[in-house]
C-alpha cells in the first residue's frame, strides 16, 4: 500500500494517539523514505492492548515468534509500556524514532533493509546539517 492508503488504514483504526506509534516501514512511508509498505506494524500501550483483547478477541498466546500479534491481514502490533515509548510525530501521527528504525535495520541487515538504511542515513544527515 502507498502512503495515502496507509494513512487511510490508520484513520480507520481510530486509535488514541497517545496509546500507540507506527513502526518500521509505515514510519518510513510517513517520512517519504519508502513508497510502498506491505502492512502496518504498531507498538501499542498495555491499556490499548486490553481494549484490543476485548474488541478483537486477541489472546496473550496469539503472539508470533517475533513477539507480534496479528490484528488482521494488514495490521500487526507489539505491546509496550507507555513509559518506554520512543517516538516522534510525523504528519500528526506518532512514529518510531528514525534512529531506532535505523538501529534495528542495521542489526537485522537483511537484503531488503539496505536501501532503507541508506535513505534513513541520508535523511538524518540532512536533518543534522540543517540544525547547524
Amino acid at each position: 500500500m502507498n502512503k495515502e492508503e496507509l494513512i487511510e488504514l490508520i484513520e480507520k483504526l481510530e486509535l488514541p494517539k497517545n496509546e500507540y506509534y507506527i513502526l518500521s516501514s509505515g514510519c518510513l512511508a510517513l517520512y517519504d523514505l519508502r513508497d510502498k509498505v506491505g502492512d502496518l506494524d504498531l507498538c501499542i500501550s498495555n491499556e490499548l492492548f486490553e481494549d484490543f483483547k476485548k474488541k478483537y478477541g486477541i489472546k496473550e498466546e496469539d503472539k508470533n515468534e517475533c513477539g507480534f500479534y496479528k490484528l488482521n491481514e494488514l495490521v500487526e502490533f507489539v505491546v509496550n509500556d507507555k513509559k518506554n515509548f520512543v517516538r516522534d510525530f510525523r504528519m500528526g501521527y506518532p512514529v518510531e524514532k528514525l534512529e531506532k528504525v535505523l538501529e534495528l535495520k542495521k542489526r537485522m541487515n537483511r537484503p531488503k533493509d539496505v536501501n532503507d538504511i541508506k535513505k534513513i542515513e541520508e535523511f538524518l544527515g540532512r536533518k543534522q546539517e540543517s540544525q547547524l
